[in-house]
């Protein structure tokens, strides 16, 4: 688990990168952290990977306490981690496998368990043919896909991953979340810095935003289609924060408000959406029953009436017996009235 309690990190240069931070991520917990430039993201990532000292407060990560974390102990920190980066920060003389094979030595596997493991990682990233292959020869993709099964390959608690999908295509960003996906189902710990909201609105994780060094939301989205986003895509593009804002009932002279109104906005629209892609229920049976009563009793007495709706809820079965004597009773009144009409 990381815990981090009243948590802030100032920098000499008077910055005030966090302020007053606290949450708690599960094991197994799948996080993505959004927030604009300068929000406080990568100082967050920097506080769990002990790159940077806290200022205030105190941090858990795994039992370790991060201020009292010494200098020597950190690698043994890092190796609970997987680290994946924007840049891939892939070694360029090195083949693929040996790119991979790097993280296991610096912790000292055997070289059996490295030729075992390396091509099994290889495999399940999709690179099970690039072994041999240099950075170079590789197209963006790959290239983070490498760094992927870097962070992979000595089986962290945790993987850390600062704008993964940043340098790629939209088709490929979506392979690398579902991979990370299908990791966490595993149990592992997921935690994705990025600004792609699409991605962040699609998977329906937790996300966690920072604005100007604090936490301003932290919720669980639900999962959406391909045509819900479409969908909520077009209502942005039709409805301006200008037209929102009454609907919103934010005030225009408070600047916190208005900061936070594409957050805001991005709620109704999810609204919107679901509202109009949610399928239309099929009807109970206890719910056609109430409809052919309402056409059989139109000409019975109130009361009378009321006393049959009354059983809907109670016995559907009953209703059926009401409805066959009535349409006998029915049956047999116009009888008796074809009668009457014959001898007249």
């Amino acid at each position: 688990m990381i815990e981090f309690k009243n948590v802030s990190k100032d920098y000499p240069s008077g910055t005030h990168a966090l302020h007053n931070i606290n949450l708690k991520i599960n094991n197994g917990d799948f996080v993505f952290i959004v927030g604009s430039s300068g929000a406080g993201k990568s100082t967050f990532l920097k506080l769990i990977m002990a790159e940077e000292k806290l200022t205030k407060g105190e941090i858990v990560v795994d039992g370790i306490r991060m201020s009292k974390l010494k200098r020597r102990k950190v690698p043994f920190l890092r190796r609970k981690m997987g680290i994946v980066f924007q840049d891939f920060r892939l070694i360029e003389k090195m083949t693929v496998y040996d790119n991979v094979a790097f993280a296991m030595r610096c912790v000292g596997a055997s070289n059996k368990t490295i030729k075992t493991r390396v091509p099994y990682i290889l495999k399940l990233v999709g690179l099970g043919s690039k072994i041999k292959s240099k950075p170079n020869q590789l197209s963006g993709g790959e290239q983070q896909r490498v760094s992927l099964a870097r962070a992979l390959v000595n089986n962290p608690e945790i993987i850390i991953a600062d704008e993964p999908t940043g340098n790629v295509d939209p088709e490929m960003s979506h392979e690398i979340i579902d991979l990370l996906s299908e990791i966490n189902k595993q149990g592992t710990t997921i935690i994705i810095v990025t600004h792609e909201h699409d991605l962040v609105k699609e998977f329906g994780k937790r996300v966690i935003e920072i604005h100007k060094g604090k936490i301003i939301h932290d919720t669980k989205l639900e999962r959406k289609s391909a045509e819900d986003i479409e969908l909520m895509s077009s209502y942005d593009q039709e409805i301006s924060d200008d037209e929102l804002s009454p609907l919103l009932k934010i005030d225009q002279e408070s600047p916190e408000e208005v900061q936070e109104l594409p957050v805001q906005k991005l709620r109704m629209l999810n609204k919107m959406a679901e509202e109009q892609t949610e399928p239309e229920k099929p009807k109970t049976k206890v719910e056609k029953a109430v409809e052919n009563i309402d056409k059989i009793v139109e000409e019975i007495e109130t009361d009378d009436r009321e006393d049959l709706i009354h059983t809907v809820t109670l016995d559907p079965a009953k209703i059926k017996r009401i409805i066959a004597a009535d349409r006998e009773k029915k049956e047999k009144d116009a009888q008796v009235d074809s009668v009457i009409d014959s001898l007249r």
